[in-house]
């Protein structure tokens, strides 16, 4: 017969058992608050993606003509916005459900078509394919852009509760207070084959 040693002989046998069921107890309740922790950051569709595109600084480094973006986000904050956002737009807040677009994402897709005068299907369109919209949107060229349903959807539940207008005034109440305000481009239109007459 073969009798198996302890390799601690001064340590009971039931201490061992408790010791490693604390073990598993720390290690479930640290695993759950990671998840938790994940699900929080990872709350809106391609935001705070760990997996960046690799692509992307070499993107970027073709992205710098087209200053108008980056002046922007220089002098917003955009935290209160997004703040004001999220106390009626409730999607992607709870993990039941599909993965929603971020807010601040959305509107400032809003703020493009009203700077382009553009449809949200125009929209759409223009965030597909500039790349510095892409990047004020925070997206990458990897990510998926919202559709311009998901769009509409976003601008009328703002108008519903009545927030819309309040958050182009936050908007241009902080581009006033840098003495500075924005000239409205032209809307973009799409070139078009049409059959000779």
């Amino acid at each position: 017969m073969f009798l198996l040693k302890v390799p601690f002989p001064h340590i009971k046998i039931g201490r061992i058992v408790y010791i490693f069921q604390g073990l598993i107890f720390i290690h479930t309740i640290a695993n759950q608050l990671i998840t938790s922790y994940l699900r929080k950051v990872k709350s809106y569709k391609n935001i705070n993606d760990p997996q960046r595109s690799f692509v992307a600084p070499f993107v970027d480094k073709h992205s710098g003509k087209n200053e108008f973006f980056a002046q922007i986000d220089q002098h917003i904050n955009w935290d209160p916005i997004a703040e004001k956002i999220k106390l009626v737009y409730k999607k992607g807040l709870t993990d039941r459900g599909a993965k929603a677009y971020s807010p601040l994402l959305l509107f400032k897709m809003h703020l493009i078509s009203i700077w382009y005068q553009l449809s949200d299907t125009q929209t759409e369109a223009m965030v597909y394919d500039s790349i510095s919209a892409l990047r004020f949107c925070g997206l990458t060229i990897e990510d998926s852009v919202p559709g311009h349903s998901t769009l509409s959807r976003f601008k009328k539940e703002l108008v519903d509760h009545g927030v819309l207008k309040s958050l182009e005034k936050n908007f241009d109440a902080q581009l006033q207070s840098n003495n500075l305000s924005i000239q409205i481009g032209k809307g973009r239109i799409d070139a078009k084959i049409l059959p000779s007459k």
